[in-house]
């Protein structure tokens, strides 16, 4: 059963660059928390660029990238491989600008879901995409600090 989750958070960051963080193939490490080291980078060029990510506990994240779509700030990801009792996982994440400096940034997911663990699992990735938005936040806050 295709179960959707969805985390969101308005950032004081102008939504350029945090897309400009966003879009990126590479640094994924730099701003979210559990990945343990630069993502490797396959096919960057290609239609559907490709990346693996190494997770802290030793698990890898293989991505296909679908879209990156500078006009909307939409980047779009299916994880292929993972360690997640989920399949045909599709996340989004999406930036709009709120005005005065500021942005609403929605990271959601579409992805199907064993019934026993569904609601489990569900809050689980909300989680971690609420912990990855937060991150994000920090990253661009202390990157203007420093």
């Amino acid at each position: 059963m295709t179960h959707h989750v969805k985390a969101t958070r308005e950032i004081p960051v102008a939504s350029a660059d945090l897309w400009q963080t966003v879009r990126q193939m590479t640094g994924v490490e730099d701003w979210y928390p559990g990945l343990s080291r630069e993502s490797e980078v396959l096919e960057e060029d290609g239609t559907e660029p490709r990346r693996n990510c190494l997770m802290q506990d030793g698990g890898v994240l293989k991505e296909r990238i679908l879209l990156r779509d500078d006009l909307t700030r939409t980047f779009v990801y299916a994880i292929d491989s993972h360690p997640l009792p989920a399949k045909n996982v599709v996340g989004t994440i999406r930036i709009d600008d709120i005005g005065d400096g500021g942005s609403h940034v929605t990271w959601s997911a579409n992805m199907a879901l064993d019934l026993k663990s569904a609601d489990q699992i569900a809050a689980m990735v909300t989680g971690m995409y609420e912990a990855g938005l937060a991150s994000l936040e920090a990253y661009h806050r202390d990157s203007q600090v420093a």
